[in-house]
């Protein structure tokens, strides 16, 4: 047969093309009974490797399927012949091996159209010509009379949505989604390239901001989940997030935030994302969403809901009534439960059966940090959506000075600082004739004779120490002493019985 040698130095081209996808790399290597792991530049090498092999043995039979299989996959659709009926047999390849990216017309990817188009690919905005639906190829941009193309499902990247949030509003798909494959004993890098130009809104609005975000399931509503081990770099520099959320808490991980990393001036700069992940059990979906956020400040006026001072009465009274409960008063704390500063915005869940309130700010922080929208007293579901300032702990703020901590909530609603008296409605003139007798303590005349304390110690009448001659005659009140008297000491051994004459000692003799 004639020489191979021009034919496979333009497969080898082919195969070494920086645009060829991953995806397509693998089913060539698969297809040929190669191994598909590693990263681009193993599976090109293992591929050019096989095709060298194979034109030094001259197995031209082995060199065509080689030859075949590459352009079957690694040729644009639009570039590949068409075959006629007339024309010789052509290959028939498997559906499931065909290419991961398919392209219509202008070259764009072209996900499945959904059920139901995602919350944020029908939002009308100023960037709806050259948003999301111009990435995704729009859902009403084709004719009725040409189909739609549409690639395998088996390879095609999922169509999903992600969780709402207040915080962010996804205007723009940026690049093409990423499927990040199961890699179980290998690691891997999937690589997203921006153009500065596609991003120069973020330049001129600071509220415009460049978020990654990442899913592992199929269902249409996702939560943010990164791979357990996985690496975010940014034009070569790794981004400081964390990217696993809190420990047993699916929901808990919010997008990372790369702005500050990306690279506006020139508008051709290419910005280059990357993940490297390993050790993965299913598939991933990468995605680079350009957003409008908003922040905490913006957020907590836009708490519409209120509950009314009224209702948080009844609800009180409504309790204390119940015959099964002893009805008593109740501390409300005026401190946070979160920051434990005192209360500027008293807020709770609409459906929160407390009256413990926390801080609308410090609530939104903690969900910006960990979107997880539960109670931080009761645990129970609180969106955004819920929240509602409760007017009752409002005006309790209000008519408290600053260090009070906490009030007493009385069974009927009313409210009191802690340790404050209530009026009895007895005076002081009335008070002062309760005094007992016994109370009052009564003080001899210094100045008259009186007995000493050594013939009398156990007096009573007069409680101060004896005074002196000298100041007997110029003072005539009595005046204490701070010294204690004598222990007075109790003998256990002796009796009374007994005589306390000492005998007399004997005589001694010398």
């Amino acid at each position: 047969m004639a020489d191979k040698t021009a034919e496979l130095q333009n497969l080898t081209r082919t195969v070494q093309n920086p645009a060829l996808q991953k995806t397509v790399l693998q089913q060539i290597c698969q297809v040929n009974g190669l191994a598909k792991t590693g990263n681009k530049v193993d599976l090109q090498r293992r591929i050019t490797q096989q095709l060298s092999n194979v034109s030094e043995k001259q197995d031209w039979q082995q060199f065509e399927e080689l030859r075949k299989n590459i352009l079957a996959r690694a040729t644009p659709p639009a570039s590949r012949p068409i075959a006629t009926p007339t024309a010789s047999p052509a290959i028939v390849v498997p559906q499931a091996a065909l290419p991961a990216v398919l392209y219509n017309s202008q070259s764009q990817y072209q996900p499945p159209r959904p059920a139901t188009p995602p919350q944020y690919a029908t939002m009308a905005s100023s960037y709806g010509s050259s948003g999301y639906r111009a990435a995704y190829g729009g859902y009403n941009s084709h004719s009725a009379g040409m189909p739609i193309q549409k690639p395998p499902p088996a390879r095609l990247i999922e169509h999903f949505a992600f969780k709402s949030s207040p915080f962010y509003e996804l205007r723009h798909q940026l690049g093409k989604p990423r499927e990040l494959e199961v890699m179980t004993s290998h690691r891997n890098t999937e690589k997203i390239e921006l153009r500065g130009s596609e991003m120069s809104v973020c330049d001129e609005n600071p509220s415009m901001r460049v978020l990654v975000f990442c899913a592992n399931g199929t269902t249409p509503i996702q939560d943010i989940a990164f791979p357990y081990q996985c690496e975010l770099r940014v034009n070569g520099e790794e981004v400081k997030a964390n990217l696993r959320g809190l420990k047993n808490k699916p929901g808990s991980t919010k997008p990372v935030d790369v702005t500050h990393l990306l690279r506006f001036r020139p508008p051709s700069y290419t910005n280059r994302i990357e993940v490297t992940y390993a050790l993965t059990q299913k598939k991933f979906y990468l995605s680079v969403v350009l957003c409008k956020t908003t922040t905490v400040e913006a957020l907590v006026p836009q708490i519409r809901q209120k509950i009314r001072k009224e209702h948080v009465i009844d609800e009180i009274t409504k309790a204390a009534s119940d015959p099964d409960v002893v009805a008593t008063s109740q501390n409300l704390s005026l401190k946070c439960p979160i920051t434990y500063m005192r209360l500027t915005n008293p807020c709770r869940g609409v459906k929160c059966n407390h009256i413990q309130c926390f801080d609308a700010s410090s609530y939104l922080q903690m969900q910006e940090q960990s979107p997880l929208w539960v109670c931080p007293i009761c645990n129970k579901a609180t969106p955004f959506e819920q929240l509602a300032i409760d007017e009752y702990a409002r005006d309790i703020l209000a008519r408290t000075s600053e260090s009070t901590e906490q009030v007493t909530i009385e069974p009927n609603g009313e409210w009191a600082l802690p340790g404050a008296k209530k009026d009895t409605g007895v005076s002081k003139s009335q008070e002062a004739s309760y005094i007992d007798d016994d109370d009052l303590v009564v003080y001899e005349n210094p100045s008259k004779p009186s007995y000493s304390s050594a013939q009398h110690p156990s007096s009573a009448a007069y409680l101060g120490t004896p005074q002196s001659g000298a100041s007997r005659d110029t003072s005539a009140a009595p005046r204490s002493s701070s010294k204690r008297s004598a222990p007075e000491v109790i003998d256990l051994i002796s009796s009374d019985d007994e005589d306390d004459t000492q005998p007399a000692k004997r005589p001694r003799y010398y």
